[in-house]
């Protein structure tokens, strides 16, 4: 959807940012974006042959909100980073939203729609309102996907509200970042005490994790807290930024169910 012009909200240069190095696990859809968060190595059964399976959400769900976690349950295979093992008997997972997987031996790209995570406990931030489709994969040590016939498929149904974000991927050193917002369900209004639900403003988390569910929202460095559906960021470090969007209520309490995005910029 086009970007319609909105006066723009710039935001003071004091705030104090801790710039995250994300790992080549951690990837941003455009239209589906996700929080993909390492574990340790899971061991599989040596004996078992590799199967994938979403035990929750059960296929077909309608869920409220925009935020979508799986759970993902593997065997026979051991779970871990991209390390490069090209063995078969380690890998990591691949979501693919809304789109078809690779064939089998083909390199599965880091971009828009696809979540790469060594978790079998994977959030999806960011999706839109209507029905979804999700295929999860195996990937090797190097990005190529492994046992083609191993597939894990669910459809769903996001209900709402919404919230998207429309950022540049990079940033050129010293150059501020711009951040265009839509919300969908909520009328964007300044902090009034509202608590219905039905309005709401934006809180900018920047490289640090959103405040969890029922927790106000403090205004401290690294949050940015505004009604504005254009934000300016100035002064961002060099290197990869993660930025989490949440839809609080007019007391700064997350709305729930969540409503949130999430995506990276590098700046340099």
């Amino acid at each position: 959807m086009p970007a319609k012009a909105r006066p723009l909200l710039a935001i003071a240069a004091g705030l104090i940012l801790m710039a995250t190095a994300c790992g080549a696990d951690d990837e941003r859809p455009a239209a589906s974006r996700t929080a993909v968060t390492a574990s340790p190595a899971a061991t599989r059964s040596a004996d078992a042959a590799p199967s994938l399976a979403v035990t929750s959400p059960v296929s077909g769900t309608t869920v409220d909100g925009n935020v979508v976690t799986l759970d993902v349950e593997g065997d026979g295979i051991s779970l871990v980073k991209a390390d490069g093992d090209t063995s078969g008997e380690s890998g990591h997972l691949h979501v693919f939203v809304d789109a078809d997987p690779v064939a089998e031996g083909e390199t599965i790209p880091q971009g828009p729609g696809i979540i790469h995570s060594a978790e079998e406990r994977i959030t999806l931030y960011g999706l839109a309102t209507g029905p979804h489709r999700m295929a999860v994969v195996l990937g090797d040590g190097t990005h190529r996907r492994i046992h083609g016939d191993v597939e894990a498929n669910l459809t769903l149904t996001v209900a709402g509200p919404t919230v998207d974000v429309s950022s540049p991927p990079t940033v050129a050193a010293g150059q501020p970042l711009t951040a265009d917002i839509t919300v969908d369900g909520i009328s964007l209004v300044k902090a009034d005490g509202d608590t219905s639900g039905t309005t709401g403003h934006l809180h900018l988390f920047i490289d640090r994790e959103p405040t969890p569910a029922g927790q106000p929202i403090p205004a401290e460095a690294g949050i940015i807290h505004t009604a504005e559906p254009t934000v300016v960021v100035p002064d961002l470090p060099g290197g990869e930024h993660t930025i989490f969007v949440v839809v609080g209520d007019g007391a700064h309490v997350p709305l729930e169910p969540l409503v949130a995005d999430k995506f990276t910029v590098t700046v340099g």
